[in-house]
């Protein structure tokens, strides 16, 4: 009898170990998965942040090189565009703090997004049994 319960504990034991290490190793790899489908959304922004970057900014050379040519001064065309500038500088500044939230709710919201995902498809792959229970 002593015997069995050893046996019984001792599996018990390995099965708890076992188990322990699954879910860590769960964790270690939605930690990756939510690590990588960050990385990509920031990387995928900071693409779209590099071409908007140029782009706006041809649009002002352009914008100074017009404007220098119909005030017959390229100075004063580019100085009419380094004015833009500072204006455009002027109102980021007084929206930083509404700037900075609207970029954190972004990024959580890119968190998120995955867990819904994910639920949703935790959801669809239960097992039901043959009593109707839901086993999870």
């Amino acid at each position: 009898m002593e015997k069995d319960s050893e046996n019984i504990f001792d599996k018990l034991k390995d099965d708890l170990t076992a188990y322990v290490k699954l879910k860590l190793e769960l964790l270690k790899l939605n930690t990756y998965e939510r690590i990588g489908e960050l990385t990509a959304t920031l990387s995928y922004g900071l693409v779209l942040l590099f071409l908007a970057f140029f782009s706006v900014l041809f649009i002002f050379i352009s914008l100074g090189f017009l404007l220098g040519e119909a005030l017959d001064s390229a100075a004063a065309g580019f100085g009419i565009v380094a004015g833009i500038y500072l204006v455009c500088l002027g109102v980021i500044l007084l929206v930083r703090n509404k700037l900075r939230e609207k970029i954190l709710n972004v990024v959580i919201a890119a968190l998120m997004a995955h867990d819904e995902k994910k639920d949703e498809s935790d959801n669809g792959q239960q097992n039901t049994d043959t009593t109707g229970e839901t086993d999870f």
